[in-house]
Parts: structure tokens; sequence; C-alpha cells
């Protein structure tokens, strides 16, 4: 399966989401994928603020 992002006019998304059905794709707006990403994540944080600042400081400080 391949992921496409096609923007088209919102008067037509209508048909779009017709021909995909019929066609037998999925399609899902690009909001959604967001949120399903999102959604995903973990919540709690495996770095603290501190951590990340550090790991930051080290690549900087190694260019």
């Amino acid at each position: 399966m391949e992921d496409l992002v096609l923007s088209v006019p919102a008067q037509d998304a209508a048909f779009l989401e017709t021909l995909a059905s019929r066609m037998g794709w999925t399609m899902r707006k690009r909001r959604t994928s967001v949120e399903r990403f999102v959604n995903s994540c973990s919540k709690t944080p495996k770095m603290t603020d501190e951590e990340i600042q550090a790991e930051i400081n080290a690549v900087r400080q190694g260019l």
C-alpha cells in the first residue's frame, strides 16, 4: 500500500471520496493522520527537559 498526499478543491472532495470508495481505497484527511500520530505517542516522556537540553548542547559543542 502506498500513502499519498493529494490536495483537491473542497468542492471536489465528495467526488474523490466516492471514487476512493468504489476503487476500494481508504482515504483520510491530513488532520486525522496528525491526530492518530499524536495519540500514538507515549504520554510519559522518556527524557526530561534537562536531558534533552544536555543532548542538544553536546551536539552543538561537537560541531
